[in-house]
Parts: structure tokens; sequence; C-alpha cells
């Protein structure tokens, strides 16, 4: 993906997250524990929408951890996400650590070692039977550096010095072009080449339109692998009457401190070459700038930003007179400018991307790394021949095409290499903390600023000293939570680390200590807002406006002026203590009642209520209190808890007594023929009874005898014994409803003793 499209999905997937944000703030304000209450449809729904989310959420993370070191965070249901929730940050952080990587592929900050999603899983369906870079334990092959004529040095001491023995097609003397000289306020050593470069006029080829020259075909063609110096010298030779040739590289950084060129491939119009530069005599391939130095002969390269520093520092090659085929795939616009695009756009040739992450120090090299490496340089002079065309064919009066590519791949070309110096105090330099934060920004507190500085500087350390890449200590996500953490002790240590390299096991005491010492030296020192960069600013005052214009001057608040005191730990304020009169004050303001008398005479007088005698109070006799009766003995009983008592049965032979209630009379008890002529006796009284009240239903009624209704009593109907009116009940209807079961209390079995007091 280039800019023109990483531009359009950019804004896509801003506006996605943007609208994904505002849809989770709106839930957030809503009351769903209330709406859950309120209607078992909606919570239902509520419960079927986490669960989905839910699971997205874990196919997510297990998408993000197939390929990688990470614990797998199982999100079961709303309370694992807390218990996880350390897991899924550290999920986020590894894979903003890819998006910032690939960032810097498509930036051009680094060439492009790791391959897209897509070549991925593409990838992943082949089976690979070589070893990736992406393997960040101990070195699975022997390092080849250990075997070099000249030992590595990751020592950051003084400005680096070009290799340099012999200065082919030279105008300023080798001697004059070793000695340091000021740049940028610090010692260095210029390019050898940068006259040279600079003067170099192109062929007259290159401003000339003709046919481009058809490639041989690559299936009928071989490669010359090179691996001995005898083989170099006959490639030189060779090399020496061809005018234009092609060149590439490939690199290896992960058990290298500095990096490593492992292959070096060169095509001509009839031949490639596949150079081996991991053999102890390397430096000897200084001879080819015979050819690479030469003027006369075109240099075409693609993308040679990193390829010009990485022929310096290793193999001591400059290159003089180089078309850089991205620049021209700029200078036309095309809408990508990466290889595989001009690839496919002029030779319709799709090479194995999957070999991008293959580990380049492997030998012998196996045939399918042998095509990937050669098929970067085979048509990349045919390649060239279209881009020269068009762009002799895109110039016009206003400017020269070429001539613009020519300039840009000149100063390609003067780019000097510069040892990687670390920056312990302001973090500058390659491999710095301070892009890193920058890039990364969190709120980082004094002592965790510190602690991070500190364990950024250990690990370079530790990879200069054992020629390492700084992701074989550990990855840039473990820094930043050995940060956030500040482990004290051994264990905490480890279970922040986990899983833990080997190179950092060796040495975690030290680690430990250091950082111990920077959370002590933390407490008083600096934070990272004192160090970040100030925000860009689009207005830029002249010297006058300066002069004749006070501007404010700025300063550090002791609070925030938006937060204020929110983030200070006081205790809270005392609830505000509100008055009686301004209660009162507040509800006549906030209801329209109407003005009130001020004394009970003029109340009186609004209602129309005359004077009338108040009656004297009723004098209550006055009663002496009753002395106290003393206290009785009453007995109270002590219950021995036990086992449940049996149920006493009824002997047999015992006659049946019963146990009667007349009236509120006392119980009787009586047997079978007693009970007998009691019962007799009351079914008598209540036939008298019955007759009785039918004898006077049955007597006319005597109209003239009856008393007036007129002024009769309203609740006494006539004729009728008088009754009181029931009172209304407003909970009648509520009492009908049925009643549950009482609770039986039932007496706790055991013995059980009497006592006096």
């Amino acid at each position: 993906m280039d800019a023109a499209e990483f531009a359009p999905f950019q804004d896509k997937v801003t506006a996605s997250l943007v609208q994904v944000t505002r849809t989770v703030n709106h839930l957030a304000s809503e009351d769903l524990n209330f709406h859950r209450t309120s209607s078992a449809e909606l919570t239902e729904s509520i419960d079927e929408q986490s669960e989905r989310i839910l699971s997205l959420a874990s196919a997510v993370l297990k998408a993000a951890t197939g390929e990688t070191d990470l614990p797998l965070p199982k999100l079961e249901d709303e309370d694992s996400i807390e218990d996880n929730w350390r897991g899924v940050v550290d999920v986020i952080d590894s894979l903003l650590e890819k998006a910032d990587a690939c960032l810097d592929e498509f930036t051009g900050v680094i060439k492009k070692l790791s391959p897209s999603q897509e070549d991925q899983a593409a990838a992943a369906k082949k089976p690979q039977k070589f070893p990736t870079i992406y393997d960040y334990g101990p070195s699975k092959i022997p390092k080849p550096q250990v075997l070099f004529d000249r030992k590595v040095d990751n020592s950051n001491n003084g400005p680096f010095k070009p290799l340099l023995r012999t200065k082919p097609h030279e105008i300023t003397p080798l001697e004059q072009s070793l000695k340091t000289q000021q740049t940028e306020g610090k010692e260095a050593y210029p390019s050898p080449y940068d006259a040279e470069i600079r003067a170099a006029q192109y062929p007259k080829p290159v401003y000339e339109v003709s046919p481009p020259i058809d490639y041989l075909p690559f299936e009928s063609t071989t490669a010359t692998f090179v691996d001995t110096l005898d083989g170099v010298k006959e490639m030189l030779e060779e090399l020496k009457a061809a005018k234009e040739i092609a060149i590439d590289l490939e690199h290896h950084d992960v058990h290298s401190y500095q990096g490593l060129v492992s292959l070096m491939q060169i095509s001509t119009r009839n031949k490639d070459w596949v150079v081996d530069t991991l053999k102890p005599w390397r430096e000897e391939l200084q001879i080819l700038n015979e050819v690479f130095a030469d003027p006369k002969i075109l240099k075409v390269l693609h993308g040679s930003t990193m390829d010009i520093i990485w022929l310096q520092r290793d193999l001591g090659l400059y290159v003089v007179g180089m078309f850089d085929t991205f620049h021209a795939a700029s200078a036309l616009g095309y809408p990508k400018r990466s290889l595989k695009y001009l690839l496919q756009k002029f030779v319709n040739f799709e090479a194995d991307k999957r070999y991008q992450m293959a580990d380049w120090r492997v030998r012998p090299l196996p045939s399918g790394m042998f095509d990937y490496a050669r098929s970067d340089t085979h048509y990349l002079l045919f390649v060239y021949d279209n881009l020269r065309n068009e762009l002799i064919g895109a110039s016009n009066e206003d400017g020269n095409l070429i001539d613009y590519v020519c300039e840009r791949s000149k100063n390609e070309a003067l780019q000097r290499y510069e040892l990687p110096v670390y920056d312990e105090k302001n973090g500058q330099g390659p491999g710095g903390w301070y892009d890193l934060l920058t890039r990364n920004a969190g709120m980082l507190s004094k002592e965790q600023f510190a602690v991070f500085r500190a364990v950024h500087q250990w690990r370079d350390e530790v990879a200069r000293a054992e020629d390492e890449g700084w992701q074989c200590v550990f990855p840039k996500h473990m820094l930043f939570r050995l940060a956030q953490t500040m482990p004290l002790d051994m264990p905490t240590l480890l279970r922040t680390l986990s899983p833990m390299t080997p190179i950092t096991k060796e040495r975690a005491v030290s680690l430990l200590d250091a950082i111990k010492e920077a959370k002590i030296a933390g407490a008083t020192g600096p934070e990272w807002r004192d160090i970040a960069p100030p925000p860009k600013t689009t207005f830029k005052p002249t010297a006058t406006q300066l002069e004749n214009t006070d501007f404010p001057v700025a300063e550090r608040c002791e609070k925030s002026q938006f937060w204020g005191n929110v983030l200070d730990f006081n205790q809270p304020p005392p609830p505000p203590q509100y008055s009686l009169v301004a209660s009162n004050e507040a509800l006549r303001l906030s209801l329209p009642l109407p003005p009130m008398p001020a004394t009970v005479s003029e109340a009186r007088e609004q209602l129309g209520i005359t004077d009338e005698p108040v009656p004297a109070p009723i004098e209550q006799p006055e009663f002496a209190p009753e002395p106290s009766a003393p206290a009785e003995n009453k007995p109270f009983t002590v219950k021995e808890m036990g086992a449940p008592r049996k149920r006493k049965v009824t002997p047999v032979n015992q006659p049946e007594k019963d146990i009667l209630t007349l009236d509120g009379s006392d119980d009787l008890e009586m047997d079978q023929e007693s009970k007998k002529k009691l019962r007799k006796k009351m079914r008598k009284e209540k036939k008298a009874q019955k007759a009785e009240k039918a004898a006077q239903e049955a007597t006319p009624f005597d109209y003239g005898a009856a008393e007036s209704v007129l002024n009769s009593n309203p609740t006494q109907a006539p004729g009728r014994q008088s009754r009181p009116k029931k009172a209304f009940n407003p909970y009648a209807k509520a009492l009908e409803a049925p009643s549950g079961v009482r609770k039986i209390k039932r007496d706790e079995t055991g013995k059980s003793l009497t006592f006096r007091k």
C-alpha cells in the first residue's frame, strides 16, 4: 500500500473508530442496569450482544497472539475482563509495536523486512523449510561475525572510520579523504568519494530514448553463486565490460547489533551473480570499487537509502553514478513505488515474498531463497529502460525529470554511515529512547520515567556486549511494562518479563539493581513532560513583532487549569451546611405561595371569625403516683436442648374425654354420657330461639302506633334494631387476597427445669 491508498484507508478507519467511540460513550451514559429490570426482552438482548462482543474480542486476541509468545487472555464473562485486563493490554501493545514497525517501513525509515498480512497468511499455508528472522531466541545458526577478519566493534567511542585501503577513480587522494572534519558540531570522517559523486557525469544513453532491451528468460538462465575470492575476481572482469549493472542487498539485523550484509546480487544484461558477503575475507570485496566507483558504468538500484549505508559499513564500497528507480517512480507519479509494483507493471512477474522474512545467514542457500534474491536484479535493467523513456517523454521546458532523478540519486549516494552513539541524557540518535517515547506517549511518573531510561540503557548495553538485536534482549512492549510495573523483587521481575529470554535471565540480578537505583533517583528527577517536545505551532512572529508585542510567558502551573485538584489526593470537602432561613427562602422562591398573615388576629379577620369566649381549661385532678408493688417471686423455666421428645400415646383401655367450652365458661371435662345430655339440651334451647323469632316476624306491623320517621335517627331503620354503621375500610379488597402460610414456631426439644427467684 502506498501513500495514495493509505490516505483513504486511514480516513475510513478513523471514521469507524469515531463512530464506535460515540456509540460506547452513549451506552455508558445510559443506566443499563435499570433498563434491564424494566424488560425481560431487553435483558435477553443485552446478554446476547455481550456474548457476541466477548466472542469477537476473544477471536481478535487469539489471532493477535497466534504467532507470538504472549499468552492468550481468556474472556469468558464480564468479570474475566478485569481479571485478564493486563494480558489484553500486553496484546494491544504488541499490535501497536507491529504497526509502528510497519509505519517505519512504509515511510522508508527502515528497509522493508517483514511481509504483509496477506503474505504471512500465504506463507503459513506453505511448509517453510528455511529459518526465519522472527526467531528472537538464541540464534540457531552459528554467528558468522565471530570468524570475520575484522572483529565486530559495537562501542560508540569516536566516529566511524571508512574501511577503504585503496581508492580507484579518485579525484581527491585517499589520505586527504580520511581526515576528520567538523560536521554538525562534532568530528566525523567525510565520505571518501564525496567529490567524485558530486562531479560525476551520467552517460549519454541515460538522456536518450531507446527501445528497452529484453531480459533473458529466468527459467532458461542460471546465476553464479560467488563464495570464493577467485570467483569475485572473475566476476569483476566481466563487470568492467558492462555499461549498466543492477545491484541489490539482503540484510540481517536480528542476531547482530549493527546488522550484517548477508548477500549481494549483481546483474548485467546477460548474467546474474549472487555473492556471499559473510565470508571472513568479506572486506576484500573492496576491489569491486573499480566498477562501483566508475562514473562511466551506470549502477541501477531501487530504494538505495539503506543499501548505501550497509555497503560502506560492512564492505567499504561506494557507488558513483547511481540511478534509483524509486525516485523515478516518484517523479512519474506512480500510485506505488515498490519494486514489487514495478515488476508487475513492466514484467508481469511476482516474486515469492515469503522469503522476505527468511534468515539470509543460512548456508547452503536453499534454491527458493537463491531464486528470490536473483529476481530482484534480473529484471531491474529492463525496468530502468522503461522508466528512462517515460521520464524523457514527461520532461518539458519547465523541468527535466532525468536530471531530477539523477540529483536525488546523488544525494542518496552521499550518505555517510555513523556509529550508533547512545545518548543517555537526551535519548537522541538511532535507537534512543526519545523517539520511542515521542511515538508512544503515555502518562509516566517521575519514577517510571527514570526506570524507563535506565532499563532502555541496560538493554542497549547488553545488546552491544552480546552482539544481538534489542528485541533479542526483550521487545519494546516489555520495556514499557517494566517501566510501569517497576518490580523490586526477583519473582515480580520474572513474572513481568515472562517469557524471559536467556540473555536477560542470565543478567536478571543486574537488571533488578538498575531498576531499584533508577526508582530512588527518579523521585527527585525530571518528568517526561519536562523533556517532551512542545506542541507544533504555525504562528511564527517576526523580530519586529517580538520587540513591539508583549507576549505572555508560559509558566508551569502548580495545578491543572482544566482538571483542577482532581489529581491531588486530598480529603474530600465536608458537605455544605444549609441554614433553616436559607431553606425557607428557597422554598418561598420555588413555590407560588400566597402572602401569609403575620399574626393570628390578622388570620381570624381574613377568615371572618368573630371573637368568642374561650372556655377555661378543665383542671385535671392530680393523681399521686402509686407506689410500685414489690416484685413477686415469679417462677422461670430453664430448658435444656436435647433430642426430640416422643409423642405420648393414649392407653387403649382409658375412656375418651373431650373438652368443651360454653359461653366463656370454664372447661368441663366429662365422659361420653354427660356429653350426650349436654348436646341435647343445647339443641332444645336453639330450637326455642328460632320459634320465638318466627313468631315476632309473623305479627303484623301497626303503622298507627309507630313513631314518626321525620325526626328519626338516620342511622336507625324503622322497625329494625339499631345497629352502628360499619366504617369504610379502604384496604378491604387488599385484605381479601390470599395470605401466605404463617411460619410455625416450633418448641425446641430438650429438658427444662423451673426455678423460683
